[in-house]
């Protein structure tokens, strides 16, 4: 009879079968007393007998610190016991065709069908009918007025940010947030103009079209029976293309962002880690502020487009800083002044205004708008914007002279909006407790995308900073865009020309101190160097990149840096030895807990990640590294050893005058002919195999960080196992997940391995050890475990494909032989 204790659990084993202790015991921390009436009794329909309860806890303080002990019961499993016992279900997961087909099936051509399909497209459909017009629509007309006093100037200056006439961006801020609130599923997004956005599509359309536009063989004038298709007297015919250039591409983004939709591509926003995103768009905020420096300056400079341009615009600034005027550079100054000090009042009596503004970029606006015209500043030599006019924009196609060019810059520009849109519809999700569907916003800036390019309007994208004040200041759902819309509306049809005599100076210090915010992620350096120097490496090496090589290939060196991560985390991962924690069953890395001890002639062996090709080079060098056991360079001494015996034994006969040559009896034929060199580990001295080994005779391998293995992975394991079986060792595994070990079995792995299914595989990795150990083992490990009190006779008897332990004896305070479960 065989009974195990210890501090979390005890179990008697009697011809294979479990029964309870009928004694009163008590854990050797003295942490549990389980006596008879404590004692839940049931019956277990394994074996059809009565047995304690798998599980009984209780309270104890140990080291000031309380905690709850438990006592398990159970059998030592292999997987291939354990599933003998505990069916598993089959794999439920289908394949492409069966879930295609199914979702076939289902697709019917009747009316609860199509509501169906245009409640998922149109999600206003199904919560208009819920709105509560006396609880939500007061602070949404709130919300609403107070984001379009935002828009008017953002607007504006976002427009002349993404190299377009200021009205371009009263379009947009008319028309998009219409659209999403038809499509859009997040309550607070504020869509419309955006600083990074407008960048982006600056520095594509200003690539695509060239300084003279008769180089591209194309003319705005030639479009719709040569009418003029801006419609604003007096702009170049530079102007004009760019602003062709930035409606074809809003199509195209739109276009994209449906396909990704169809395509279910919602996910591919998890490789935009957030050091990526911040990185990203504090460059971005780089390239805005250069943009308008010769705005905020009064000077004129060249526009340059791809690698180091910023370098060769900073050049020319400072060579034109002689010319700059003077009453512009006093215009800025105070507007900036003007701006901060609004703002950091809002900061400091955020409370006092409940979340809402004061409208600094309004009030900035309209007395910019009244010193221009009164003080005549345009007689200054300063720029102002112009001709608005009033009315909206007929639609029309957008063309498709420019769309080959601007492709690339249209996928970044989609997965770009798609990201910031989905980070911000996430954080309002989780405060306000609702679902956001990441495909269904693809689709709905899809559609506002593709629809407002009908209306010569650029990309859009949610504004984190109106969508904040759209948050706080009490809208609760898209009206709030729609009343937005109604007021930009009245603004496009009568106000739009009393901002003629705006000076773009004040839009352009509009812009910087927006900016402000970002360049306040500069601060995440200091943050990330103290938790994660490779994040902090990811956030200024893109930041970096788009500095120096433009938002479109600044995006790609990010995009790339962080996949290249992912790839280097997982091919570098983290390797270890476990050792156990005394009177427990708990395994933990050596390197970080040092009370966690290996057991005698086991190495417990784990990789933090999945086995794949391009880790299981990392995978090999790491275990033999850490259990100080390299096969091949073990098998090499070994061969030179049987070569070196075989020389002597020539060298010896030699001179015994025998001269006969007799080969060694411990290689085959094949040996002895110069063939294969290697050798059993039965033709060498036990003593000498124990020095090679350091006393191991077995590895387990805590598969459980494995979430899959590839061929790769499944070829080198059978490698591993044949090199190390050749040497003496066997090689367990454990934990491994339902999804490995299909893909073990469909394999020839166990054939390979010379295994006969999952003898070797096991649930846990306990029962890896309990397998593994042998009789001095056994009395190192678990009488160890008594604080010095010592065995009176034990026997143990390890059986190939099983545990079968016989023991019997107790210890010299009468606390029966343990181990834990």
């Amino acid at each position: 009879m065989m009974t195990l204790t210890d501090s979390s659990s005890e179990c008697t084993l009697v011809n294979g079968n479990f029964h309870p202790l009928q004694e009163e015991k008590e854990c050797q921390t003295g942490s549990l007393i389980m006596s008879e009436e404590e004692r839940d009794v049931y019956t277990n329909p394994l074996y059809n007998e009565t047995r304690d309860a798998d599980q009984l806890s209780d309270e104890s303080s140990q080291g000031g610190i309380t905690m709850k002990s438990f006592r398990i019961q159970r059998p030592v499993y292999t997987q291939q016991t354990f599933q003998s016992v505990y069916e598993e279900s089959p794999n439920k997961d289908a394949s492409y065709i069966q879930r295609l087909k199914r979702k076939l099936k289902r697709c019917q051509c009747s009316g609860q069908c199509c509501t169906g399909c245009m409640t998922a497209i149109f999600p206003i459909i199904k919560w208009l009918p819920n709105y509560v017009v006396r609880k939500q629509l007061p602070g949404d007309i709130i919300s609403g007025i107070t984001v379009c006093a935002m828009n008017i100037p953002q607007g504006m200056g976002y427009a002349l940010l993404a190299s377009v006439p200021p009205v371009y961006g009263l379009y947009l801020s008319f028309f998009a947030p219409i659209a999403y609130a038809f499509s859009g599923s997040s309550r607070e997004l504020a869509v419309g103009t955006f600083t990074v956005i407008s960048m982006m599509v600056s520095s594509a359309i200003e690539r695509a079209v060239p300084e003279d536009p008769s180089a591209s063989g194309f003319s705005a004038s030639d479009v719709t029976n040569g009418t003029n298709t801006t419609g604003i007297p007096g702009t170049s015919d530079r102007e004009e293309e760019l602003v062709l250039a930035a409606v074809s591409l809003a199509f195209l983004v739109g276009l994209i962002q449906i396909a990704m939709y169809i395509l279910r591509l919602g996910w591919i926003t998890i490789y935009l880690s957030d050091p990526f995103v911040r990185g990203y768009t504090t460059g971005a905020a780089i390239h805005a502020l250069s943009s308008q420096l010769d705005v905020l300056l009064g000077i004129e400079i060249p526009r340059y487009s791809g690698a180091f341009k910023l370098i060769y615009e900073y050049r020319d600034i400072i060579l034109n800083l002689k010319y700059a005027n003077y009453v512009t550079v006093l215009l800025s100054v105070s507007c900036i002044t003007v701006l901060m000090i609004i703002k950091i009042l809002e900061s400091r009596f955020s409370k006092q205004l409940r979340g809402y503004p004061l409208g600094a970029e309004l009030i900035v606006v309209i007395l910019g708008t009244l010193v221009s015209h009164f003080l005549c500043l345009e007689d200054h030599d300063v720029d102002i914007i112009g001709y608005i006019p009033t009315g909206l924009p007929a639609p029309k196609l957008p063309t498709t002279t420019y769309m080959d060019t601007l492709i690339t810059d249209a996928v970044a520009i989609a997965i770009v909006i798609f990201a910031i849109s989905v980070s911000m519809a996430s954080l309002f999700e989780q405060k306000h407790n609702y679902k956001v569907d990441a495909n269904q916003e693809l689709v709905a800036f899809g559609l506002t995308n593709t629809v407002t390019s009908f209306f010569s309007c650029y990309p859009s994208s949610c504004s984190m900073s109106r969508s904040l004040v759209q948050e706080n200041s009490g809208g609760t759902s898209q009206i709030a865009g729609l009343v937005n819309s109604g007021l930009m509306l009245v603004v496009l049809l009568f106000l739009a020309p009393v901002f003629q005599s705006l000076p773009n100076a004040v839009l352009a210090s509009v812009i910087v101190v927006a900016l402000r915010g970002m360049f306040k992620q500069f601060m995440d350096l200091k943050k990330l160097w103290k938790y994660d120097k490779i994040d902090f490496n990811v956030w200024w090496l893109t930041c970096l990149g788009v500095f120096l090589f433009d938002v479109d290939l600044g995006l790609m060196i990010g995009v790339g840096l962080s996949i290249f991560i992912v790839v280097w985390r997982t091919q570098e991962a983290y390797c270890c030895l476990l050792g156990r924690i005394q009177g427990t069953d708990l395994y933990k890395d050596k390197a970080y807990v040092t009370s966690a001890k290996e057991m005698p002639g086991i190495k417990i062996f784990r990789m933090m990640s999945s086995l794949y090709y391009a880790n299981t080079d990392h995978f090999e060098k790491s275990l033999s590294k850490l259990t100080k056991i390299n096969p091949r360079k073990i098998l090499q001494a070994r061969a030179k050893r049987v070569l070196l015996k075989e020389m002597e034994e020539k060298k010896r006969k030699k001179e015994t005058g025998r001269g006969e040559v007799i080969g060694n009896p411990g290689l085959n034929p094949e040996q002895s002919q110069g063939g294969d060199t290697t050798s059993n580990v039965s033709d060498i001295d036990p003593e000498t195999v124990g020095e090679e080994l350091g006393g191991i005779h077995t590895i387990i391998m805590d598969c459980g960080t494995f979430n899959f293995v590839d061929s790769s992975g499944l070829t080198r394991l059978v490698q591993v196992h044949n090199a190390y079986r050749k040497v003496g060792v066997q090689i367990l595994m454990a934990q491994t997940k339902t999804r490995v070990r299909e893909t073990i079995s469909k394999s020839e792995f166990y054939s390979q391995v010379n295994l006969s299914g999952q003898g070797h595989l096991f649930p846990t990795i306990h029962d890896a050890v309990l397998y593994a150990i042998n009789e001095s083992d056994l009395n190192e490990v678990l009488v160890g475990d008594t604080d010095g009190m010592t065995r009176t006779h034990s026997h143990t008897v390890i059986q190939e494909r099983g545990v079968s332990a016989q023991v019997d004896g107790t210890l010299a305070n009468g606390i029966e032989l343990g181990t834990s479960f």
